[in-house]
């Protein structure tokens, strides 16, 4: 198993703030890479390659969770699982 991490450079203070992941996908089969950018108020902050991607579906125990990671983590929230501030909204996009 592998993972991949991509972190701003500055540590958010509490605030509101607009996040954005943006994944531009390689395309031309499953498995492939893509290039991951995060946006903080549409303002680029970090970026990364990923040379591959999951080659099929996630188990049914590592789903699309907000505000806790119950599988696998995609963020360090510390010695819990759960995200401790408030999530106003939030807004999944599939663009073509």
């Amino acid at each position: 198993m592998e993972s991949t991490q991509i972190i701003a450079s500055e540590t958010l203070k509490p605030g509101n703030y607009k996040l954005v992941y943006d994944f531009k996908y390689d395309g031309g089969g499953m498995g492939k890479g893509g290039v991951g950018t995060i946006y903080v108020n549409d303002k680029k902050v970090a970026e990364k390659r990923l040379e591959k991607t999951q080659p099929g579906i996630f188990s049914v125990d590592d789903l699309a969770d907000i505000g806790t990671d119950d599988g696998t983590h995609v963020a360090d929230y510390g010695a819990s699982a759960k995200f401790k501030g408030k999530i106003n909204y939030v807004t999944i996009e599939r663009k073509k």
